[in-house]
This record gives structure tokens, C-alpha cells and sequence, in this order.
């Protein structure tokens, strides 16, 4: 539950430090006052949408900090445990600060966190009824999961069970639409992709070859002149055998001279060796040339069969990439791609097994699923019918109507072998709608259409109240749930909250006198202004200050008597009741 609420530079709150204890807290004050303000404050500490405008005028920052009595929330012990905040025991700590920027920082526990974690954290410590969920009761949409909650855990567990079956047959059957969707388009890529693989296949591509064509294609066109430079260098090193002067004939020479020499100086033999191995190189050098030149010709018709060959690599790469090493790895995309639409109509027959056996499971479990909350609506509905009396409806009859929209193209119901197919989303097969009449004698229609505000109120009140034990939430903040009521409704409105708060902690804006006399803590809101400076004060109430109060709500004067003692009348049957 809620301990201490910390305000600083938010709206019209200069600073505030409120505690809060356990049983039903009320805020009155006059409309304006800033009441709804607290609540929007501890919305927004608990993972709400921040806002840079809720910060006070002159002020670039707002801060926002809240302690809760955790003891015996398992749940949420766990979950900081995952999120490795520090456990602080009973206690947990968590504050927000605003900032004109936009920036904002949030703390859990003395640790800096995110706000999708303190919206997670929030969902466990505070639930918020604003003026507009009142209205939920009123729309269809929001039954279903009101039902589902009165359901308990079991029914939860088995809602999640269908929404992965019902995730898993979308998926086969999209899976199975697309490989069938256009039969003319996948027998055109077909083609295409016959083509290309065919194509690049007629090529019979080696790795790497257009390196060595491009290198075969320049000796072929340069051969005359290759063979003019190894024949140059050839005779210079070798000759022809009958001229003098050739490079081996000239170390030949020199190597004969400096074997005299070196056998006066030995500091030659150095010199010896460097010509010996000039002379041993320059004659594998020789020897090379001749085998060079030998096998060096002028071949038009190999070097007309290179330029064709690469023109043909040319074309390649300009379809399917650069590189002989591009191409291959294309050909292999497209002999999977092909391989894939080949089988389709196998791989559709795979699918439609698949998801026939997906529909079957889901049948069964939506089915199982429709029991369950057949059996919670008798169920919800019976514990609403015993709460109505209470709040003044008990001459009005409710009905919690559980039904099945048929389709051809739904789902075998109540299980596989069902007869009639029924329409189905990720919440299974039902529709849900609660079904009202006011007085005795009046035929039941769709909540909606027949609910007072003040009916609809009191019906949310009377849900809130049977689903308060099935919930784990400590925090009900309701802001004006006793909207378009009054007289003894209002008093009995203010009796369900009093019982509601034996189970949960509940905090309610109300400006009705019978619901504020029914509280256990009762603050007081209202503005100060000084000078050209507004702000929110609240007060705590007690004895005569608690009995001025609720006169002013009753009679809008406190100092009447008569108010007075209608109040003094409103607490004496709180502390009797």
C-alpha cells in the first residue's frame, strides 16, 4: 500500500508531503481545487506519461517520490529481484523527476531505472479508475476482460494458451497464402530463374579465371613483341656462337683473370665467388630464354578464343555481379531460390497439414476456454447480483451474456469436431456483454443502452468490489466514482468503498458528503493564493475540522448548525456500521 506521496514543483503543488494509511482516504475540496491533481501525480510515479507542462511555472524541474509497504507482495519481490534492484524488505522506494528538457529520470529503490520499468513495477503496486474508466463498464469491448479477471488465473492460463495457438495457425496460414496467392507470377520467376541458372550453368565458370585470361590475352596480342625483347636479351647474354663480346663471354674472362690473381691475394676471393654466381645466374637465365622463346608463338585463333571468352565474362557480370567468384555465388542463390519454388506445391501440402492439426488445437482449447468463462459468468454474475442491493439497484437484474459469432471461415466450436464454425481472434471465440435492467419488469438490453451515469458508476463499483479479493493490485484510486449520484445512493455507494477498503487500500476524490462521512482519513484540498502565486495545499482532518468540512460539502456553509449536525449524524453511522 501507499505510505508517503512527495510532491515537489508539480502543477499547482509547491510541496507536499502526504501520509496515507490503510481503509478508505478521501480528498474533497472545491471543484478546481486540485485534487485530481494528487492522483495524476501518483499516476505518473508509477510509469504514467510525463508531461513538461505539469511542472510548476517558474520552475525547471518536478519531483515526484512515493514509499510502499510491499510485505507479502511475492509477485513483485521477484520481479525487482529480476530487475536487480536492492531489496529493501517491506519498503519500496520509487521517485521521478521532470524536467523542462524533456528529460526525466526515474529511481527505484535509490537505483536509477527505466520508465518502462516503473510502469511494469507501477502495475503491481497501483490501480487508477479516472473519470473516463467509469465509462468502461459501459463498453463492450472492455466486458471481456473484466470477465476474464473474475475468471481468476486458471482462465488466465488458458487464455494465453490460446492466443499462441491462435498466433501459431496465423502464421501457417499466411506461410500457406503467400506460396499459393499468385500461381502465374511463381511459374513466371520460375523461368526467370530457369534462365539465369542455365545461362551462368552454359558458361562453365572456373574461380578466378578472368585473372588468368586477361593475363594469357595480353601475351597473346604482345606476343611479336615479347619475342623481339627475349631474343634481344638472349643474343646479348649468349649470342650466336660467332661473335665475341657477350655478356658470358666477357665473365668467362674475368672470371679467368681473377683466378690468377686470387692466388697471390686472397682478399679476391670474394670477387671470385660474386662472378661465379653472376656467371651460374646469367647462364639459367640463358637457358631460360631459349625454352622461353621456343615455346613463345603468335596463335590468332587462341587469342580470338580468350577475347571471346572473357566478352561472355563481361556479359555475365554486367547481370549477375562482378567477378566469376559474384557469379557462381549467384548461381547457387538461384538454384536455392528455384529448388524452393519448385517444391512450394509440396511444401503448401506440409503447410496445410500443419495448419489443419494448428485449427484443430485451437478449436479445442478456445472451446475449453468459452466453458471457463461460461462457468465465470454465472459465476461474476450471481456475486454482482448480491453487491447491487447495496448500492440501491436492488430492484435491477444483470447478466453477463457470453456468445459466439458464426463464420464459414471460422473455427470448428465447442472443440474439433464441432458442426458449427464460429469467428475467432487471439481472445479466443467469445464475445461478452453485460446485459442490464433497472427495475423489475423491464427486459434486459445491452448495459449500455439502458445505464444511467449514476448506474454505470455503481455497477463499476460493485465489479471493482467482486473482483477486489481476485486482484493483487494493494492501490485503488477512484476519481469521482460517485458521479451522478446522491441522497441514499450516495450513502450506499460510500458503504460499498468502506467494505472495499477491508481488502485493498482505496483513495477517492468525491464531492459527496455521504461518501466522505463513510472514510477512514479524510485530506482537504484547497488553493492559497498570495500575490500572483497559486498553490495546492492539503490538509489532514479529524474531529470538528473533518465535521466542518462535510457540512460545507452538504450546505456549502460549514458554520451552519444544521449542516454541522447532518455531519456529526454522517460519521456517528460510519463508526456504527
Amino acid at each position: 500500500m501507499l505510505r508517503l506521496l512527495q510532491i515537489k514543483n508539480y502543477a499547482l503543488i509547491e510541496s507536499l508531503e502526504l501520509e496515507f494509511g490503510q481503509g478508505l482516504t478521501v480528498l474533497t475540496g472545491e471543484t478546481g481545487a486540485g485534487k485530481s491533481i494528487i492522483l495524476d501525480a501518483i499516476a505518473m510515479l508509477t510509469g504514467g506519461r510525463a508531461y513538461t507542462e505539469a511542472i510548476r511555472s517558474g520552475a525547471d524541474a518536478a519531483w515526484l517520490a512515493g514509499v510502499f509497504d510491499i510485505t507479502g507482495m511475492e509477485a513483485l519481490n521477484n520481479l525487482l529481484s529480476e530487475m536487480g534492484f536492492d531489496d529493501e524488505g517491506a519498503e519500496l522506494v520509487v521517485a521521478r523527476e521532470i524536467h523542462r528538457s524533456g528529460r526525466n529520470k526515474c529511481w527505484v529503490n535509490g537505483r536509477l531505472a527505466t520508465v518502462a520499468a516503473l510502469r511494469e513495477i507501477g502495475s503491481f503496486l497501483v490501480e487508477i479508475q479516472g473519470q473516463e474508466e467509469h465509462q468502461a463498464v459501459l463498453d463492450p469491448q472492455q466486458h471481456l476482460e473484466m470477465l476474464d479477471a473474475a475468471g481468476g488465473e486458471e482462465l488466465t492460463a488458458l487464455r494465453r494458451k490460446v492466443e499462441a495457438a491462435y498466433a501459431r495457425a496465423r502464421s501457417l496460414a499466411r506461410e500457406r497464402d503467400q506460396l499459393v496467392m499468385d500461381e502465374q507470377a511463381r511459374l513466371r520467376q520460375v523461368d526467370l530463374l530457369q534462365f539465369q541458372r542455365d545461362e551462368i550453368a552454359a558458361a562453365n565458370l572456373t574461380l578466378g579465371e578472368e585473372e588468368e585470361l586477361t593475363r594469357e590475352l595480353d601475351i597473346l596480342r604482345h606476343a611479336e613483341r615479347l619475342r623481339e625483347a627475349a631474343a634481344s636479351a638472349y643474343s646479348l647474354l649468349q649470342g650466336d656462337g660467332t661473335e665475341a663480346g657477350t655478356v658470358l663471354d666477357g665473365l668467362g674472362k674475368a672470371l679467368s683473370c681473377i683466378q690468377q690473381g686470387k692466388r697471390y691475394d686472397g682478399r679476391l676471393n670474394g670477387v671470385f665467388q660474386m662472378l661465379e654466381s653472376a656467371s651460374a645466374n646469367v647462364q639459367q637465365a640463358v637457358w631460360e630464354l631459349r625454352d622461353y622463346l621456343d615455346g613463345l608463338e603468335a596463335d590468332p585463333q587462341r587469342l580470338s578464343e580468350v577475347e571471346e571468352r572473357l566478352a561472355l565474362i563481361r556479359r555475365l557480370e554486367r547481370k549477375y555481379g562482378e567477378g566469376t567468384a559474384a557469379i557462381l555465388a549467384y548461381a547457387e542463390k538461384v538454384a536455392a531460390e528455384l529448388e524452393e519454388l519448385l517444391n512450394s506445391e509440396v511444401r503448401a501440402a506440409e503447410i496445410e497439414k500443419e495448419l489443419e492439426q494448428a485449427v484443430a488445437e485451437l478449436s479445442d482449447l478456445a472451446g475449453e476456454l468459452s466453458q471457463a468463462r461460461q462457468a465465470a459468468a454465472e459465476r461474476l454474475q450471481a456475486e454482482v447480483l448480491r453487491e447491487l442491493p447495496a448500492l440501491n439497484l436492488g430492484g435491477a437484474r444483470f447478466q453477463v451474456k457470453v456468445t459466439q459469432v458464426p463464420s464459414k471461415d471460422g473455427i470448428p466450436y465447442p472443440h474439433r469436431g464441432g458442426e458449427a464454425r464460429v469467428q475467432v481472434t487471439a481472445r479466443g471465440v467469445d464475445q461478452v456483454e453485460f446485459l442490464f435492467s433497472a427495475n423489475p419488469g423491464q427486459e434486459l438490453k445491452p448495459l449500455a443502452k439502458v445505464a444511467s451515469g449514476g448506474e454505470a458508476s455503481r455497477l463499476m463499483l460493485a465489479l471493482k468490489s467482486v473482483l477486489a479479493e481476485a486482484g493483487f493490485v494493494p492501490t485503488l484510486v477512484f476519481d469521482e466514482v460517485d458521479t451522478g449520484i446522491g441522497g441514499s445512493t450516495a450513502l450506499a455507494v460510500g458503504a460499498k468503498l468502506a467494505k472495499l477498503a477491508r481488502h485493498r487500500q482505496v483513495l477517492c476524490v468525491t464531492h459527496l458528503a455521504q461518501v466522505a462521512g463513510a472514510a477512514d482519513h479524510h485530506l482537504a484540498v484547497h488553493k492559497e493564493i498570495t500575490g500572483n502565486t497559486t498553490r495546492v495545499v492539503v490538509k489532514s482532518l479529524d474531529g470538528e475540522g473533518r465535521v466542518e468540512e462535510i457540512a460545507r460539502m452538504l450546505a456549502g456553509d460549514g458554520d451552519s448548525e444544521v449542516s454541522r449536525q447532518h455531519a456529526r449524524q454522517l460519521l456517528s453511522q460510519r463508526c456504527t456500521s
